[in-house]
């Protein structure tokens, strides 16, 4: 009889501490998983920052923008590999050379959006837009670039809208922020 006692209170013991221990564990994968997603929408803002420069830089030689090809995620990365290894985002540019407002003459947007990430995780990315705009300098014939990077911050895993250039303003639309 009191070696039942025993093993049951040393079972009262051992339960709660293990449920602790587990909540522990759980604690730790949980922040794993948020450091990892944090690193990947990091990698993917860096990519379309890179993208967005790179488009005034090439405006500025050649006063066009340009189309890069798309890069498709795949279970080993993005390809072709612009940026390197790209997992769970997928990089595209839209051009516009349509009019947007009187005072825009141009404009190229370049997007990355999370991808199936192999299948592998069961989370969900922000998304980001950047855009470039191409405008008549007051009194010019010249062109100068305005650029701006959003990120989604309520709805992940959706296209974001594009960025607007209205009355001399660049702004991110709803539901974003803007990063660069």
């Amino acid at each position: 009889m009191e070696i039942k006692i025993l093993i049951v209170s040393a079972l009262v013991l051992i339960i709660p501490l293990n449920l602790l221990f587990s909540g522990c564990k759980n604690e730790d994968e949980n922040k794993a998983m948020d450091e990892k997603i944090s690193r990947l929408e990091k990698e993917a803002e860096k990519h379309i920052i890179y993208k967005i420069r790179e488009q005034q830089s090439y405006f500025s030689k050649h006063k066009t923008f340009f189309k890069p090809p798309d890069e498709p995620g795949t279970k080993y990365g993005s390809f072709p590999p612009i940026f390197g290894t790209q997992i769970c985002y997928r990089y595209y540019t839209d051009l516009n050379p349509d009019v947007i407002s009187k005072t825009t003459t141009d404009a190229v947007y370049s997007y990355g959006v999370q991808d199936y990430c192999n299948g592998k995780w069961g989370f969900e990315l922000k998304s980001y837009v950047g855009a470039v705009f191409a405008v008549p300098i007051t009194g010019d014939k010249q062109l100068k670039t305005l650029s701006i990077v959003c990120k989604n911050v309520e709805i992940y895993g959706r296209i974001p809208s594009r960025p607007e250039y209205i009355n001399g303003v660049v702004k991110c639309p709803n539901k974003t922020t803007k990063v660069y």
